[in-house]
């Protein structure tokens, strides 16, 4: 069974694909991508997999990309005035094709996050920061560790995962923790107040590289913003176990700064390798790929509890909140 795995990343986008035989990929950087979406699906078509899971965005049960509507891809996008990095572009063309590719769920979608972790929230983790939890999970579960916190820190965004006796158990989304290198996580109330209106590419910025300060200076705040994520995350996880992906731990400097930060506080560092070829996320989503199709992975794809996710975001707003925004969808 060849199983792949998209990524659709802030500055890439990336396919990772595995067989009996080894695994490879290939990347496109995601401006490629706004100009050209049919690069993504091309390569699917010469790659030929059986069956092929991601570019889920903000997340959507278990659906077959043929089966999908207006409504799904809304909910997968959440934008009205950006072509979301290029996502829109490609489901839609991938619509149209008989590639077997599948929808992931994203961490508010699970059904092993309690329904009051998840009260006014929409961005708990989205698809590939779940994606990253499974590979983080099949890779620590082999060690006999089940409890974990799994922080992924992108270049545009960082989210924060907790892991409890080998299931997800709730998450800290990009748009609603933590600073990141690009993007400004949550937003003070009072500034989106002032904002009024504002258009979805502000959640893109306001992050720490738009501060006038060294590189250095810029890796020790994030590796502090980040710590502060992990702590928040431990209530749920209840482990000192923090299991490391994203682009960011590349960087030496914020590396070395959380490690030393997270010593500190007892943590024990871990990054995730995976099958050592591709973006976490995108090697996460082949799991999840394999395990839908009920390959070698379906065991550990089917604890996470992804097949049996349903619902929408909006699931669990509070009816303030839900009158004003679900109308316009």
């Amino acid at each position: 069974m060849i199983s792949a795995g998209i990524d659709a990343g802030t500055k890439s986008y990336e396919i990772f694909w595995l067989d009996d035989d080894g695994a490879d990929k290939i990347t496109f950087p995601t401006e490629e991508v706004r100009e050209n979406p049919g690069c993504i699906v091309n390569a699917l078509e010469e790659i030929k997999p059986d069956v092929a899971a991601g570019l889920s965005g903000y997340g959507l049960p278990v659906k077959a990309f043929q089966e999908l509507n207006e409504e799904d891809i809304s909910l997968m996008t959440l934008s009205f005035d950006l072509p979301s990095l290029g996502l829109r572009e490609v489901v839609n063309i991938l619509k149209t094709k008989k590639l077997p590719v599948y929808t992931i769920p994203a961490v508010i979608h699970l059904p092993t996050v309690p329904a009051w972790r998840k009260i006014n929230r929409i961005d708990m983790g989205t698809y590939d920061k779940l994606c990253s939890a499974i590979l983080a999970l099949y890779e620590l579960s082999q060690d006999g560790i089940e409890n974990f916190v799994l922080v992924e820190a992108g270049f545009g965004f960082n989210a924060f995962i907790s892991v409890r006796g080998g299931r997800i158990v709730d998450g800290i989304g990009g748009t609603s923790g933590f600073p990141g290198y690009s993007s400004s996580g949550c937003m003070d109330g009072e500034l989106a107040y002032l904002l009024r209106e504002f258009p979805k590419s502000l959640l893109f910025r306001g992050g720490i590289s738009e501060l006038d300060v060294s590189e250095k200076e810029k890796m020790e705040w994030l590796a502090e913003f980040t710590l502060k994520g992990v702590r928040a995350a431990e209530v749920t996880a209840r482990s000192k176990t923090v299991a490391v992906s994203g682009r960011m731990f590349e960087n030496r400097y914020f590396f070395e700064e959380f490690n030393r930060l997270a010593s500190e506080f007892g943590y024990e560092v871990r990054g995730v390798r995976g099958f050592g070829t591709a973006k976490q996320s995108a090697e996460g989503a082949a799991i999840a790929a394999n395990g839908i199709a009920g390959g070698r992975f379906s065991g550990l794809v089917k604890r996470t509890g992804i097949l049996d996710a349903k619902g929408t975001v909006f699931d669990y707003l509070t009816p303030e909140f839900r009158t004003r925004i679900v109308s316009i969808f």
